[in-house]
């Protein structure tokens, strides 16, 4: 595969979601028939407008990744597109702290560091 047809998938990525993740850098150039396949799944599902708006399916990413404790670097990128799509820092803190019973505390935690490093919250010392 070219590293233009890499570069320009990409960077249609990087539009559409908001970010791209290591995932996308290697499949672009391993099997990008396959990488564009799964775009077009996650716009029917995630990034394409539907009844749901793109805030609240970030919301839905948050916890849902930090219940399945992704990389908290993941968990910020879904972070920086809520805010940036007009959540507020307590609307994501507000949606971590609704699910902590049935994801548990390990996995709040993670998504407490996300929030924390991608809304600047600053951690007092011990």
């Amino acid at each position: 595969m070219s590293s233009d047809h890499a570069n320009d998938f990409l960077e249609q990525t990087s539009q559409s979601r908001g970010y791209t993740l290591e995932m996308h850098r290697i499949m672009a150039v391993a099997d990008i028939e396959w990488a564009r396949k799964y775009n077009a799944f996650i716009e029917a599902t995630y990034t394409g407008q539907r009844t749901l708006d793109r805030k609240t399916k970030e919301l839905l990413q948050i916890v849902v990744e930090a219940a399945l404790r992704a990389d908290v670097e993941q968990i910020q990128a879904h972070v920086r597109v809520a805010l940036q799509e007009g959540a507020t820092p307590q609307e994501i803190l507000e949606s971590l702290q609704a699910v902590i019973a049935p994801m548990g505390a390990l996995a709040f935690r993670r998504g407490l560091q996300a929030w924390a490093a991608e809304t600047g919250f600053e951690i007092p010392e011990a």
